[in-house]
Formats: C-alpha cells, sequence, structure tokens
C-alpha cells in the first residue's frame, strides 16, 4: 500500500508526474477512491517512496495539493 496525494486538476497530475520524475522521484497518475474524493477532479498521483519530498516538491513548483489518501489494495 502506498500514499495517493491528491491534485487539483489532470493537468496538474501530469505535470507533477513530470516534475517528479525530474526530481527521482517515480509516480503514476490514478483516480482518487472514492472515500476519499472531497473536491478537485479525481486524480491523484501515486507515490510510492519520499511521499513527503514528492508533495513538498509539488507545492513549491505551483501544483495545488488537495490532500492525501491511502492506495487502496484492490487494483
Amino acid at each position: 500500500m502506498g500514499k495517493l496525494i491528491m491534485v487539483s486538476s489532470v493537468t496538474n497530475a501530469m505535470k507533477g508526474r513530470e516534475l517528479l520524475k525530474g526530481h527521482g522521484i517515480s509516480s503514476a497518475i490514478e483516480r482518487t477512491p472514492r472515500s476519499s474524493l472531497r473536491q478537485g477532479c479525481g486524480y491523484s498521483l501515486y507515490v510510492p517512496q519520499d511521499t513527503d519530498e514528492a508533495e513538498r516538491i509539488l507545492r513549491e513548483n505551483g501544483i495545488k495539493v488537495m490532500g492525501r489518501a491511502e492506495r487502496s489494495l484492490k487494483r
């Protein structure tokens, strides 16, 4: 199980994934689980490691972070 960083749009998810890749952090775009969907577009970045660092990088580069969620075990 890993962490999802919820973002404000699918565009921000795509920008964020490329930004994190440039910093050597692996991530993937996923749909936000309905149970965690409070606001935003319903897309998150799954970050298996370095989640705190990834969130800091996103915020410092203007990616609006809506919160975090746990990744469900079902895939």
